[in-house]
């Protein structure tokens, strides 16, 4: 499907190309129903024979990240946290007799998030398995943060995000912030901003931040206004403080995933959602 739009990567107009979000490469192939809320009710937004696509990118910015290698790398990223989240499903099960599933319903016993450890480009030990790329990951995350954009408000007063996600230097998209967090909630995304408001009990007043959100599974993204995220999440932007051409490094390499607190209203509001989709074989 060719659309005649305006890129969301440099913002010029013209025929835009179908963008696989996630990237093909990342097991985007499958059969898929977008659904669409309105006033409580389901509607189908678009349905997708051969994986879930979006025509927001021009020819050149489309070809430009599988020449820059973004999407590959996003790929094995997300393939070594999905070994990491099979281990750690397979311990859940066998102390506790759960579905392996019900690891993403957990949470610390302290209560907040539970943190899962993890080791990338190893496995369970010292064996070297792949030369992840943190810079080539983020600027793909942020890219598909900015693809699914319905309105040009990022592209034309946040230069820097996009400035970033062209860079293969080392560089910055602050004062915004990208997080992220763990989740089996199922393919969905805010195609504009979201206020989230914060009362402060101390008498120091409400404080309030804009973010966006992706959900391509096991990945729940968020980009930020501020430093802070809607829910415990790790802050990934400074991997673009990599160039595209390093490699993890031993200090990076080990991190740290909160997986998402269902009982946070908009984690739970997206597992209703997902549940709601199953019930009605969507």
């Amino acid at each position: 499907m060719t659309i005649f739009d305006w890129c969301r990567h440099c913002g010029n107009h013209g025929p835009m190309t179908e963008e696989h979000l996630p990237p093909r490469v990342a097991g985007n192939r499958s059969p898929i129903t977008v659904y669409n809320e309105q006033d409580g009710a389901l509607t189908v937004l678009r349905s997708f024979e051969a994986g879930h696509t979006i025509p927001s990118l021009c020819r050149a910015d489309n070809n430009k990240a599988s020449h820059r290698g973004l999407p590959e790398a996003y790929a094995l990223w997300r393939d070594d946290t999905i070994g990491h989240l099979r281990e750690a499903a397979a311990a859940f099960h066998h102390s506790s007799g759960q579905p392996h599933n019900d690891l993403f319903f957990i949470a610390a016993r302290e209560g907040g998030a539970f943190t899962l450890p993890m080791e990338h480009g190893t496995k369970l030990g010292s064996e070297h398995i792949t030369n992840l790329n943190p810079g080539k990951i983020v600027r793909q995350v942020l890219g598909m943060m900015l693809a699914v954009q319905d309105t040009r408000y990022l592209l034309d007063t946040q230069p820097q995000l996009a400035a970033a996600y062209h860079s293969d230097e080392p560089t910055s998209i602050e004062p915004f912030a990208l997080h992220l967090a763990l989740a089996g909630s199922g393919l969905c995304y805010f195609r504009n901003g979201v206020l989230s408001v914060s009362v402060s009990l101390t008498g120091q007043g409400a404080s309030s931040t804009e973010f966006w959100a992706v959900s391509f599974p096991p990945f729940l993204i968020f980009l930020t206004s501020g430093p802070k995220a809607p829910i415990e999440a790790t802050r990934i932007d400074r991997w673009l403080g990599y160039p595209v051409s390093r490699a993890f490094s031993k200090r990076d390499r080990k991190m740290r995933y909160p997986i998402a607190d269902p009982r946070e209203l908009l984690v739970a509001k997206l597992y209703q959602d997902q549940q709601r989709l199953e019930e009605m074989g969507g």
